[in-house]
């Protein structure tokens, strides 16, 4: 038995629409691209600058790094992920350059903080939002203060259940953080197809009423692209240049040169195959009534004077005459003329 069945939608008044950066996140608005750089870079702020000019030129909408600090984010016993990742990181001054990059390319600049001590960093560099990773679950005391910069949150939700997606909502509530969004997430590197559960976003939606959307780390396109179909209002692709790197994991599930462009490129496609949701007749259809549709014909030579009854009527494209709906509005009526077989019926033939 699902023992969370019961749980229903959080009642603080998350709002459904907002702006990041003077991007409208919500319904109706184009879905929100971050170009995840992550620790990509490995410390070398070059290849940083190489990661922004990749999202900027595929078209992205964010650019987005990680900042922490070592020494804080692990316990001595990790001496081994200390070292892997110290010379992943990048100071203050290196995310102020690359900030500046991106305002000169029209990307929006974000960092995740993963430790206390980055926080200050988002505050003075002043992030449009705040992006939380997976890691942070059952960490509500982190996310107040990182709500308390009074910037919208979006939430990865990686390795969450209904529980814990209440208490991040509670975390948020409390300190009257009203914009956020919640991706759903996998956190496997690379997801397995039959893992990526794309209908959790549903689930989202049924607990909160703001903007819901997907993080990937699958190693292609397909469930990125799904999830805009499925309604994701932000999603969030891994980036980078290279490629089979030791100790390392996110370029296994990252978007690069060779197909960074494409990827938003198809979430563009998609969403414009979203449309209006109203069930009526597109304009490129027009033409379709004509060829597709059929009308009321005679089924033989029918002479003045015969009384109608079923047999004598058939459907038969094209479409430009009576509609075969009408068709029993005929029977048991006279014919005021002739009409040939596949002749058109009118109503001005009936007595």
């Amino acid at each position: 038995m699902d023992n969370t069945a019961h749980i229903k939608m959080h009642p603080f008044p998350f709002e459904e629409s907002f702006d990041i950066g003077g991007r409208p996140i919500g319904p109706g608005a184009p879905v929100l691209f971050i170009a995840e750089a992550g620790v990509s870079h490995f410390g070398d702020v070059a290849m940083a600058h190489q990661l922004v000019d990749l999202a900027a030129s595929s078209g992205a909408d964010v650019f987005k790094t990680q900042v922490f600090d070592v020494d804080q984010l692990f316990t001595k016993d990790l001496s081994e992920w200390r070292e892997r990742l110290r010379p992943r990181n990048l100071s203050l001054d290196e995310c102020w350059e690359l900030k500046r990059a991106c305002d000169d390319k029209g990307l929006l600049f974000m960092a995740t903080a993963h430790d206390e001590s980055r926080i200050p960093w988002l505050a003075q560099l002043g992030v449009p939002a705040i992006k939380v990773g997976s890691g942070e679950r059952n960490n509500p005391e982190f996310l107040k203060k990182l709500a308390a910069l009074g910037k919208p949150m979006i939430i990865s939700t990686g390795m969450y259940d209904d529980t814990d997606v209440l208490e991040a909502l509670d975390a948020l509530a409390d300190v009257v953080c009203k914009q956020a969004v919640l991706l759903h997430c996998v956190t496997s590197y690379p997801t397995p197809e039959t893992q990526v559960n794309l209908a959790a976003m549903d689930r989202l939606k049924e607990m909160f009423p703001g903007p819901v959307g997907y993080s990937d780390h699958t190693a292609d396109d397909m469930a990125i692209l799904a999830s805009v179909a499925r309604g994701a209002q932000v999603v969030e692709k891994h980036i980078t240049i290279l490629r089979d790197v030791p100790n390392a994991q996110d370029w296994k599930v990252s978007a690069g040169r060779e197909d960074l462009a494409q990827l938003v490129a198809n979430i563009r496609r998609v969403e414009s195959m979203i449309g209006h949701g109203r069930k009526e007749p597109a304009p490129c259809e027009e033409a379709g009534v004509e060829w597709a549709l059929k009308s009321l014909v005679a089924a033989r030579d029918l002479p003045a004077g015969h009384r109608l009854a079923v047999g004598d009527i058939v459907a038969r494209r094209p479409g430009t005459g009576i509609p075969a709906n009408r068709m029993a509005e005929f029977y048991d009526r006279d014919l005021k003329r002739d009409v040939s077989a596949d002749a058109f019926f009118t109503v001005e033939d009936l007595d």
